[in-house]
């Protein structure tokens, strides 16, 4: 299913495919750090999460937004820190140390 069929606007997609790779990165990372996994690191984060988060369709977002933009950024950075503070507590909650 396309996010695009949940979210009516792309930026409104973006952000939450941004959301939801920035939480799923964190999990990955306290899942490697917890069982010592490290040959999964490049395919997990820069190749999986990376796919998945749109950060480079910010910068399109922001310039067409013109001045809206800078706000758009920041709610996508806000948001994606708030989502990282979140899972982090909760991954190492659920991932028990090996």
């Amino acid at each position: 299913m396309s996010l695009g069929l949940i979210f009516p606007t792309t930026a409104q997609g973006n952000l939450t495919a941004n959301i939801i790779a920035s939480a799923l990165a964190a999990f990955f990372l306290v899942l490697m750090e917890r069982r010592g996994i490290t040959e999964l690191r490049w395919f997990l984060l820069p190749g999986f999460c990376g796919g998945l988060g749109t950060f480079s369709a910010i910068t399109y977002e922001v310039i067409e937004r013109g001045e809206g933009g800078p706000l758009y950024l920041f709610l996508n950075v806000i948001l994606c820190v708030i989502a990282v503070a979140i899972m982090i507590p909760f991954a190492r909650k659920w991932v028990p140390l090996r």
